[in-house]
């Protein structure tokens, strides 16, 4: 058996630029799904004009064709169809994300056993509106729209899922015979079901057939993803699963805890063990084994090693890296650098386009003054070097090991391997200064009410 999925709508309904089977859930596009439940058959996808380019470049395994104007879902089938070559096909729409290939694997068993030439998969809606009823008369089934369906037809509840299984010689006589003599002038592939005799109905979960028309149905069909992506994680522990954002390529390793309103996007990867707390936002990142993410952390494209601890409120910008044991606090911002194994930056902290060698402590208030106007530039710390709060270290600069930065002071030039690094005005303390100048204010306040 063959696929086709149709998939050359207009999507006017969804009120958006972007056509529905390109918006995204959790990561990957509406067709995406589709495709990963039909990826053991040839695939044959029909889109419109607007679409072709990008379908075709984001799933180079199938074939793609262009309904070059929107007549109906059976002139969509038309294009596909003289490039099938086995017996039979499935036809399944694009913006149904939810369906399931045991689904399709079992409707194919039935349409074998029975010898049909059409399979048609049903499902029982508590509110069909929108979709094509099942009508049944005697022994033979029809499909009706729902735009050329009477009062009495649209309060059938058996919806049409879109999802047919076809006999390919059947298709090829039938197809030519159908008419578009309805209220769109459209040709239906519904009407297909009219002209055979050999035509059967298969109900299946209503909720493995929801498409998605609208920014509602959209919504709705993300819970659902979301929970069976949730559900893989057997030997995770979410906190609030309804509230966590995981994307489709997250990885989430052995005795994790997942604290509410935790974002996972991209292919993020999370080790054994790790805690990540409330709030935190992680894209495209690797984190390894027994890091904690403390609460409200925000991390993209960067690498964490094992037994790090990160926030709470820490930013770690992309290609940050993160070696074993470093603590980086809270409201520290890192970007485009390396923190070597046990090195600390505990609170207050801008680290840009620096490589910060192991133990190396960084004091509160230290930044990393990496632009001159032109370029970035960068800033290497050697191993066990102490670094004092309020620290300016001005790019391109070097601090060899063990060295001393004291408070306060601006690095401009090479600071030398056990030597203390200090720059600053000289303190000088007036007696009696203050005294002398509030009386000095208190005469002027009263020269002025005067």
């Amino acid at each position: 058996m063959e696929a086709v999925i149709l998939a050359a709508g207009k999507s006017t309904r969804i009120k958006s630029q972007t056509n529905k089977i390109l918006h995204k859930i959790c990561n990957k596009p509406i067709i995406f799904y589709v495709l990963k439940e039909l990826e053991h058959y040839k695939t044959h996808i029909v889109v419109n004009n607007d679409t072709y380019e990008t379908i075709k470049n984001m799933f180079k395994d199938s074939s793609v064709y262009i309904q070059k104007d929107q007549k109906g879902t059976g002139d969509a089938l038309k294009v596909a169809l003289p490039f099938i070559q086995e017996e039979s096909f499935v036809v399944v729409n694009g913006d149904t994300p939810l369906i399931k290939k045991e689904d399709i694997e079992a409707a194919y068993g039935v349409f074998k056993l029975k010898e049909l030439d059409c399979l048609i998969l049903t499902a029982k809606l508590d509110n069909p509106e929108g979709y094509g009823r099942i009508v049944r008369n005697e022994d033979k089934v029809e499909i009706v729209e729902e735009k050329d369906a009477s009062d009495e037809i649209k309060k059938i509840t058996e919806i049409n899922s879109g999802i047919y299984i076809f006999k390919t010689d059947f298709v090829k006589n039938a197809i030519v015979k159908i008419m578009n003599n309805n209220r769109s002038g459209e040709y239906y592939l519904t009407d297909i079901v009219k002209l055979t005799k050999k035509t059967d109905v298969l109900e299946v979960d209503k909720e493995n057939v929801l498409g998605v028309n609208t920014r509602k149905d959209l919504s709705v069909v993300r819970k659902m993803i979301q929970q069976n992506i949730i559900d893989k994680f057997d030997n995770v522990t979410f906190i609030d699963p309804d509230s966590a954002y995981i994307n489709y390529d997250v990885e989430i390793g052995q005795d994790s805890i997942i604290f509410p309103n935790v974002s996972l996007r991209g292919n993020t990867k999370i080790g054994k063990g790790c805690i990540i707390d409330s709030g935190c936002v992680i894209e495209s990142s690797i984190i390894k084994d027994n890091v904690h993410i403390k609460p409200y952390s925000v991390i993209e494209e960067s690498r964490i090693e094992k037994n790090a601890q990160i926030g709470p409120f820490a930013h770690l910008r992309p290609f940050s890296d993160i070696r074993e044991n470093v603590r980086v606090g809270n409201f520290v911002e890192v970007k485009k650098s390396v923190l070597g194994k046990g090195t600390k930056a505990s609170h207050l902290t801008y680290i840009g386009d620096a490589e910060l060698g192991e133990d190396v402590n960084v004091g509160c208030g230290t930044i990393t003054c990496n632009y001159d106007g032109y370029r970035k530039n960068k800033t290497i710390i050697g191993d066990r070097v102490f670094i004092g709060s309020d620290v300016q270290l001005v790019a391109p600069v070097e601090v060899e090991h063990d060295a001393l930065i004291a408070a306060g002071t601006t690095v401009t030039k090479k600071v030398e391997a056990y030597s203390l690094a200090l720059s600053r005005v000289p303190q000088v303390n007036k007696k009696d200064w203050v005294k002398k100048y509030r009386e000095k204010m208190e005469r002027k306040l009263n020269k002025n009410k005067e």
